[in-house]
């Protein structure tokens, strides 16, 4: 299910306030088909009340006998395509891969020594964040820059992400299989390949990722046990622990009392740690970034904003009509 309910619904009617943009809590359940790809089944979209309006609330399905409701369902599925690359960019890519990354750099280069090992290993992952978050914040995601102007949240984009940081982000659940098990995409199993059982066998990010992610486990577990052979070099390591006690109290100073933090004491603590901080910066960045325009470079495949409201919302007699005699205009 993509659910987009909780985190929206309350940005609906601050939205519809702004000009060319329009909004809508959905969620979509999709059909886990024979040949193991996703099919949609169901969408519906909710407004809340507003005003002296009512809430309004409509499920849309594919399974119409007529072509007014097959318009409606694409019209649907595009609303809540622009639901999903809003997510994409603005938690998925900006937040998830870039903007949480930055207190990890911070401290990197404030605690850790050129010449510590952790410094060391960080260091490539970690080098251009804040020279391209830099830029992000002069060109993307600046006042009336690209992303308020062409996303549908419009001024209220950097708001959602920082609610969504609130809400959702957690550092124990950034590592691929947390991840994917959190999303209920996997489940663990001591006989499967990774250690998982995937929800869907085709699936390219899962499969792909879970490679890369062993190949940095791996390699940050040698590099670490070679240099940390015992759990007492780690604790006893000042600049260490200044690290991450600065990621926590002053990086993430507003989660900094949250259970799910790891304490730094083993060798698996700091493997743990690196493993995860090595995957967001690079593989999991890389599959957020260089993505998007193979899905997002044909505007009506992943419309970043949608500007109408659906046609069964409070419609006028001409309204109706105009959609019924000329959908593909509606939907354009």
């Amino acid at each position: 299910m993509l659910d987009y309910h909780d985190l929206y619904l309350p940005y609906v009617s601050k939205v519809r306030e702004l000009k060319n943009t329009t909004l809508y809590g959905s969620r979509t359940l999709f059909f886990l088909t024979k040949q193991g790809t996703l099919k949609p089944l169901v969408i519906e979209l909710t407004r809340p009340i507003i005003g002296d309006k009512p809430q309004w609330k409509q499920i849309f399905t594919p399974a119409a006998s007529d072509s007014t409701n097959l318009w409606l369902w694409r019209l649907a599925k595009t609303h809540v395509l622009a639901h999903d690359i809003g997510y994409h960019e603005l938690i998925n890519h900006w937040l998830r891969t870039h903007c949480v990354v930055e207190p990890f750099v911070i401290a990197t280069n404030r605690q850790l020594s050129t010449m510590h090992p952790i410094y060391k290993l960080l260091h490539p992952h970690l080098r251009y964040t804040l020279e391209i978050n830099s830029l992000a914040r002069e060109i993307l995601i600046s006042a009336n820059g690209v992303i308020e102007d062409t996303f549908f949240p419009k001024k209220y984009s950097m708001e959602l992400s920082s609610v969504a940081y609130d809400k959702l982000w957690q550092f124990d659940l950034q590592g691929l299989p947390n991840d994917l098990i959190n999303r209920g995409m996997a489940v663990e199993d001591s006989n499967a390949q990774h250690g998982l059982k995937l929800a869907i066998e085709d699936y390219p990010f899962a499969n792909d990722g879970l490679l890369i992610w062993d190949a940095i486990k791996q390699w940050v577990t040698d590099y670490v046990n070679h240099y940390y052979p015992s759990p007492s070099i780690i604790e006893s390591d000042q600049e260490l622990q200044a690290w991450w006690t600065e990621v926590r109290t002053k990086g993430h100073s507003d989660k900094s009392e949250e259970p799910w933090w790891p304490n730094l004491k083993t060798q698996k603590d700091l493997v743990d740690i690196i493993t995860t901080i090595a995957w967001i910066a690079s593989a999991h960045h890389s599959a957020t970034n260089f993505a998007q325009y193979a899905y997002g470079g044909y505007f009506p495949n992943r419309p970043t904003i949608a500007r109408n409201n659906m046609p069964t919302e409070d419609p006028t007699k001409e309204e109706w009509e105009k959609f019924v005699n000329k959908p593909e205009q509606t939907l354009l």
